[in-house]
């Protein structure tokens, strides 16, 4: 079979002329796998469809050619998929079973840690830079100078879609790049991406930035394991369903501490419901967010100890939900 690298991110195919050229190349000699590079993006929402059913209707090829490998969890193709696991999990597997987590200290409320921009990214960051400033452990690697970051900001959808957070936005990009050290947080994943254990012990709650969040997708990546790891509770902006698709493979989420109901929000409406709970957990005093945090420790080892026992087979055999 013929195999065609395809290099995506939310909503978006990258060099999509060549990808587009490389695809009709191979359907000329046969069968063509279409390989996702251990990604999970929504084939609909990402274009991915679109450009087959193009390829298809202009140069007569068989849709039966084509097979999608994926690491999303859910079915969003019309055209066939082969599931793979995810690619951090082994990895992180084997660290929930030699990390001991740190109890936090309580410094801080909120973590949050961005290699890449996007229009959610921005925004939650804004959000939390300009009003929780104080209370957040923060990094944010977008420089304006580099292009691999100009091309993955997110300002023009931010304020299209949420005109009234420009003046955060503007006050919070001139203080861009936020780095912790030169070795803070690896802009593209490496093995070295789960190490900001040191960050953990400073705050209470991560704020975590899935990389698939539109259409159907459940992909989970280090982001969200590394916090389960060091044992901290999350809001997620993600893709709709995301926590209930946690739930199905048994781990535990915090709606006993504040309202997990962003969850059945579409993704592009998430990022005001997130601002809301943020803004909610902010206002709790210290003495509610040490009993709070005394309160989720079942949870939180609870999830580690799911972490340690999932398996491929079982990530790939679960039935999890979807439209």
């Amino acid at each position: 079979m013929n195999k065609v690298r395809v290099v995506t991110s939310d909503g978006k195919i990258w060099n999509l002329p060549q990808t587009y050229a490389d695809i009709i190349h191979a359907s000329q000699q046969g069968p063509v796998e279409l390989d996702l590079l251990t990604e999970g993006p929504c084939c609909q929402t990402s274009g991915i469809d679109a450009m087959l059913d193009e390829i298809v209707s202009r140069f007569g090829f068989d849709p039966s050619l084509y097979t999608i490998v994926t690491s999303n969890q859910l079915p969003s193709s019309k055209y066939r998929e082969q599931r793979t696991t995810w690619v951090e999990l082994n990895m992180a597997k084997k660290l929930a079973q030699q990390t001991q987590a740190t109890e936090s200290t309580l410094e801080k409320c909120f973590g949050m840690f961005i290699g890449r921009s996007n229009w959610q990214r921005l925004g939650l960051a804004s959000h939390l830079w300009v009003h929780h400033k104080n209370q957040t452990t923060m990094t944010f690697h977008y420089d304006p100078i580099d292009d691999f970051h100009r091309s993955n900001f997110g300002l023009e959808e931010l304020v299209t879609r949420h005109w009234s957070a420009w003046p955060q936005v503007y006050e919070f990009i001139q203080h861009l790049p936020i780095c912790l050290d030169k070795q803070s947080y690896p802009i593209v994943w490496n093995d070295q991406a789960f190490n900001l254990n040191d960050q953990y012990q400073k705050f209470f709650c991560e704020i975590v930035c899935e990389t698939c969040f539109t259409g159907k997708t459940f992909f989970v990546t280090e982001k969200t394991l590394r916090c389960i790891i060091n044992q901290r509770p999350f809001l997620v902006q993600g893709p709709k369903g995301y926590l209930r698709n946690l739930h199905e493979l048994g781990f535990k989420t915090f709606s006993q501490w504040w309202d997990e109901g962003y969850d059945e929000d579409p993704s592009d409406s998430r990022y005001q419901t997130l601002c809301s709970n943020i803004d909610y957990i902010a206002q709790q005093n210290k003495k509610d967010i040490l009993q709070w945090y005394q309160e989720m420790k079942p949870t939180l080892e609870h999830n580690v100890q799911v972490l340690q026992q999932l398996t491929d087979k079982k990530l790939l055999g679960t039935e999890f939900y979807h439209e």
